[in-house]
C-alpha cells in the first residue's frame, strides 16, 4: 500500500476549510516542517499488513495498557511535551487520552487492508490532523512518539513481540507518521493562506468580554497592537474552534479548545466558554480575565463543519456553541433547533435560535422533567421529518445516546462534536441510516 494510493483521501481537506487570499504566511512555528528527509517509508510492504492483520487480534485487548505505558514513559523522559495535554483529560485525573490512543491503535490494526475509512475529509485521521495542528505539533515529535510507542508495544506484549512483529508494526506506525505530517504541513499552509490566517500561537488582546447566560461568556480577541494580523478578517469555517493559551501566575496553561462563535469574517475572533466547578482555565477567565489582556491564540481548526442541505440542529448545555454559526450560515435550511438545558436562563444565544423553528426542553423548571432520548428523537422525527443531516453536540453520553436512537428511528444522516477526543468516545464523527 503506497501513501500515493491514500493521499486523494486528502483531496477534499483544503476544499472544505477553504482557502482565501494569501497576504504573506504568518507563522509562529519555529521547527522543520514536512516530512522530507524523515526517511519515512511512503509504503506499507504486503508482509507489514499482513503481520498487522495476524497480530491485531493479539494488540487489541492490550491497547489500553500499551497506551497508558506510552505516556507514563515518555512524559517521564519528555516532561516538557505535558504542557499540550488537558490535565483534565489526562492521568491520574482521567484515562481519556490513553482510551483515544489505544482507539486510535485498534482502529488503525482493524482497518489496514484499506485505510479508506480512516482517511475520508472529516473522518478519525482528518479530525486528529486538526487538532495537531490546533496545537502545533511539528514533525520530530512522530519520532519520540515512535519511539515511545514501540517500546511500550514490547514491555505490554513482552517475548511475543519477535523481531518480524517489531518490524511490520514499526513499519505501520511510521507509514501513518508520514501521512499525518504531509496531511499537517498541507493544513498549515491552509490556515497560513486564509483571509487572516497564520499558523502557530501568536498574541492577541481581550477586546470585549460579555453575560450570554447564566455561568457562560463569551470573550471576544483581536491582534495585539503592531501584530501583522491587526485589521484583518478572519476567515474559518463554522464549526471550527480556537486553541487559547493563558499565562496564570507565571506559568502557560495546556491550551484549551473552544468552538469559535465569532461569525467567519468578522474582524475579531470570539469564543463562548462555561465556567467549570474545577475548571482551572474556564474559572480564570470567567473571574480574572479583562478587557486589554493578553493571551495566545492558534488558528481556527477543526472536522466539525456543516453540508449543505435539510438540517437538523441539536445541541445541550453549552454544546449549543457549534451550532451558532452552523445556524447563521445554513440559514432557513435549518428545519429545526433542539436544545437542552437546565433553564430558559442558561440557554446561551437562545434569541438566534428563535427566530426559526425551536424545540426546547429544560429540565430545572417547574413541573419540568428531562425528556427522554426516545421521546425527544421521536419529537425531532415528527417535526422536522427524517431526510436530514442532523449535528450533535451535548454530554458524550447523551451525544451517543441521540446518534443511536436518531438511526434507529431512519435519520438519514447523524454528526457529533466531542469537546475532547472523539476516538475516547462511542460517538461516531459521522454516521447514516
Amino acid at each position: 500500500m503506497s501513501l500515493k494510493s491514500i493521499c486523494p483521501c486528502f483531496d477534499g481537506i483544503l476544499a472544505i476549510f477553504g482557502q482565501g487570499s494569501l497576504k504573506g504566511p504568518l507563522s509562529g512555528l519555529t521547527n522543520k516542517r514536512g516530512s522530507e528527509g524523515m526517511g519515512l517509508p511512503s509504503e506499507m510492504q504486503q508482509q507489514t499488513i499482513d503481520m498487522i492483520v495476524a497480530t491485531a487480534p493479539v494488540v487489541a485487548p492490550k491497547a489500553l495498557d500499551i497506551t497508558k505505558n506510552f505516556y507514563n514513559g515518555m512524559l517521564a523522559t519528555q516532561p516538557e511535551l505535558l504542557h499540550y495535554f488537558n490535565p483534565a483529560h489526562h492521568m491520574p485525573v482521567s484515562i481519556h487520552q490513553p482510551k483515544a490512543l489505544a482507539g486510535s491503535i485498534v482502529a488503525y490494526a482493524s482497518n489496514i487492508k484499506d485505510l479508506s475509512p480512516l482517511l475520508v475529509p472529516g473522518g478519525p485521521v482528518a479530525a486528529i490532523c486538526h487538532r495537531h495542528c490546533a496545537l502545533g505539533i511539528y514533525p520530530a515529535q512522530y519520532g519520540v512518539v515512535h519511539e515511545n510507542l514501540m517500546a511500550s508495544v514490547g514491555k505490554a506484549l513482552g517475548s511475543a513481540v519477535t523481531p518480524e512483529i517489531g518490524a511490520a508494526w514499526s513499519e505501520a506506525v511510521l507509514f501513518l507518521a508520514k501521512a499525518c505530517i504531509d496531511t499537517e504541513e498541507s493544513l498549515y499552509k491552509m490556515a497560513e493562506q486564509r483571509s487572516g490566517g497564520w499558523s502557530g500561537f501568536t498574541e492577541f488582546q481581550v477586546s470585549e468580554i460579555q453575560e450570554v447566560a447564566k455561568g457562560i461568556k463569551s470573550f471576544s480577541f483581536k491582534p495585539a497592537s503592531g501584530s501583522a494580523l491587526a485589521g484583518q478578517n478572519f476567515e474559518f469555517t463554522p464549526g471550527q474552534y480556537l486553541s487559547l493559551k493563558l499565562d496564570i501566575g507565571g506559568k502557560a496553561t495546556a491550551p484549551r479548545h473552544y468552538t469559535v462563535t465569532s461569525p467567519p469574517g468578522a474582524d475579531f475572533l470570539q469564543c463562548t466558554v462555561k465556567k467549570i466547578q474545577g475548571g482551572v482555565v474556564s474559572t480564570f477567565i470567567h473571574e480574572k480575565l479583562r478587557v486589554g489582556d493578553k493571551v495566545k491564540l492558534s488558528a481556527p481548526f477543526g472536522v466539525f463543519t456543516s453540508e449543505p442541505g435539510p438540517s437538523v440542529l441539536m445541541s445541550a448545555g453549552i454544546g449549543v456553541t457549534p451550532m451558532i454559526n452552523f445556524k447563521r450560515s445554513l440559514g432557513d435550511k435549518v428545519k429545526l433547533t433542539v436544545h437542552v438545558d437546565s433553564t430558559p436562563e442558561s440557554y446561551a444565544y437562545r434569541k438566534l435560535f428563535a427566530e426559526g423553528p425551536l424545540l426546547e426542553k429544560f429540565t430545572r423548571t417547574p413541573g419540568a422533567r428531562r425528556p427522554t432520548v426516545q421521546s425527544l428523537v421521536t419529537e425531532t422525527l415528527q417535526s422536522a421529518g427524517k431526510e436530514n443531516t442532523f449535528y450533535i453536540c451535548g454530554p458524550e453520553e447523551w451525544m451517543e445516546e441521540v446518534q443511536k436512537e436518531l438511526l434507529k428511528q431512519g435519520a438519514k444522516k447523524v454528526m457529533c462534536e466531542v469537546f475532547g477526543s472523539q476516538l475516547a468516545t462511542g460517538c461516531p464523527f459521522f454516521a447514516g441510516a
